[in-house]
């Protein structure tokens, strides 16, 4: 009886024609695949990049002891991303995090994430930043883990005024500025994404 239940079931489960030709093709999810290699090895380049800057300008800073780490995903909000995590400091006391993401259909991005006593070290420096920010959003929501940068989370600087934007800098438990960048840019993303990253470090006067 079981079994035959089961059966039923299963019956009850229809594909649409669009589902059904998807299914069929297998080489939507090599090609999927691919792409994803070829997105992994845009960061493993934005990821040397990172690595021989922070060597020629033998910078001591704590926040660069760990090494960089890139991660994928299969559903964020339903789609595969990359992460490029560097500096990637976490600890009960400091946070400090810039991360480069890859979203598939969406955008790169590229994201200072302050929490904790980093937050506290940096804040004033982010927030007499402000003009260099036109093209960036900032968190001005609860949950400090959302990427989407949609205006349920997000704000673009460039239409905040002073004040809105300091309040977003001090209210929250967290600071994160992102830039969003087109996919269609991908020929120059490893330079747009590196000079962000190098913009970030800037901004908290880890470079000058």
């Amino acid at each position: 009886m079981p079994l035959i239940i089961l059966i039923m079931e299963v019956s009850k489960i229809h594909l649409s024609p669009a589902e059904m030709e998807l299914m069929q093709n297998a080489e939507i999810i090599l090609t999927k695949n691919r792409v994803l290699e070829k997105a992994k090895a845009l960061l493993e380049t934005v990821q040397q990049n990172q690595i021989s800057f922070v060597q020629k300008q033998n910078l001591k800073n704590e926040i660069f002891k760990v090494s960089p780490k890139i991660s994928r995903g299969e559903n964020y909000l339903g789609l595969p991303y990359l992460i490029l995590d560097y500096p990637r400091q976490s600890s009960a006391n400091q946070f400090f995090f810039i991360r480069t993401m890859f979203w598939w259909g969406n955008f790169f991005s590229c994201t200072l994430h302050l929490a904790n006593s980093s937050k506290d070290i940096f804040k004033e420096k982010i927030k007499q930043s402000k003009a260099l920010l036109t093209n960036h959003y900032i968190s001005v929501g609860d949950d400090a883990w959302v990427h989407h940068l949609k205006e349920s989370d997000y704000r673009k600087i460039d239409v905040m005024t002073r004040e809105q934007f300091f309040h977003s800098c001090e209210s929250l438990g967290h600071i994160k500025i992102a830039s969003r960048h087109s996919l269609n840019e991908w020929e120059k993303m490893p330079s747009h994404l590196f000079e962000n990253w190098k913009l970030f470090l800037a901004l908290c006067e880890l470079i000058s």
